[in-house]
C-alpha cells in the first residue's frame, strides 16, 4: 500500500457514510406510484426520504415525509391517486459518491434539507442523512488540523518524511527510527499531509490486512 492510499481512504468521502443497498432498503421510488403504495417506506424510523428515478436510475425528484404532512394538513386526507410525482420536489441538490462528507453537508445546511441523494455517475445509489454528513465533517475535522499543518511544514527538517508514492511499510520503518510522534507526507519535495504515530500504527496494520 502506498501512502497516497492511505490518505484517500482516510478523508471523509460520501461513499463511507452514505446508507447502502438501494434495492433492499426501498431508497428510491418512481414518479408514478401513489403515496399511498409508498406510506409503508416513509415511516421507517431511519428513512424520512425517498428519491424519486426514472426508468435510467437517474434522480428527478425527492420526496420526504414532510411533503406528505404538508399535503394531510392542507387537504385534511391523502387521495388514493396522489402519485409520487405530485408531491415531489424536483430538481434535488444529489451529491456524488466520491464527493466529500463537507461539501456534502455544506449544502444540506444551505438549502436547510436532512437528506440528500447518493448518485455514481448520474445514476442513484443511495441517500445521505444530514447526520451522516456531520459524521463525515467529524472525521474529516479531527483527522488534520489546519494549523497544526502550517506550524509542521515550517519546522518540516525536525520530522521524518514520506513521499506520498512511497511504499507504506519502508515509510513505517523509517517513521519507528525517527522515534518521533508525527510523520510529513511529501510531494516533489513539498509537505502536503501528515500522519500521527496513531496513523502509522492504522496504516501498519492496514498494510498487513488485519484491519480494513
Amino acid at each position: 500500500m502506498q501512502i497516497k492510499d492511505y490518505l484517500h481512504k482516510r478523508y471523509s468521502r460520501v461513499a463511507d457514510f452514505y446508507t447502502e443497498q438501494t434495492e433492499v432498503l426501498n431508497l428510491s421510488c418512481g414518479k408514478d406510484q401513489t403515496i399511498l403504495e409508498i406510506l409503508e417506506h416513509l415511516s421507517e424510523p431511519a428513512q424520512a426520504s425517498l428519491a424519486v428515478v426514472d426508468d435510467q436510475g437517474a434522480v428527478i425528484g425527492i420526496i420526504s415525509e414532510r411533503d406528505v404532512i404538508k399535503h394531510v394538513a392542507l387537504h385534511k386526507s391523502i387521495g388514493p391517486k396522489v402519485t409520487v410525482g405530485e408531491l415531489m420536489t424536483t430538481e434535488p441538490v444529489t451529491v456524488e459518491i466520491t464527493s466529500s462528507c463537507v461539501s456534502a453537508l455544506s449544502a444540506m445546511l444551505d438549502g436547510k434539507f436532512r437528506n440528500m441523494p447518493v448518485c455514481r455517475e448520474e445514476k442513484f445509489v443511495g441517500i445521505l442523512s444530514v447526520l451522516e454528513a456531520a459524521k463525515g465533517r467529524l472525521a474529516a475535522t479531527t483527522t488534520k488540523s489546519q494549523d497544526l499543518f502550517s506550524a509542521l511544514t515550517v519546522m518540516n527538517d525536525d520530522f521524518p518524511c514520506a513521499d506520498l508514492y512511497k511504499d507504506s511499510d519502508d515509510a513505517f520503518e523509517n517513521f519507528r527510527k525517527s522515534q518521533k510522534n508525527i510523520m510529513l507526507v511529501m510531494d516533489n519535495g513539498n509537505p502536503v499531509d501528515y500522519l500521527t504515530s496513531i496513523e502509522m500504527t492504522r496504516l501498519r496494520l492496514q498494510t498487513m490486512g488485519t484491519l480494513l
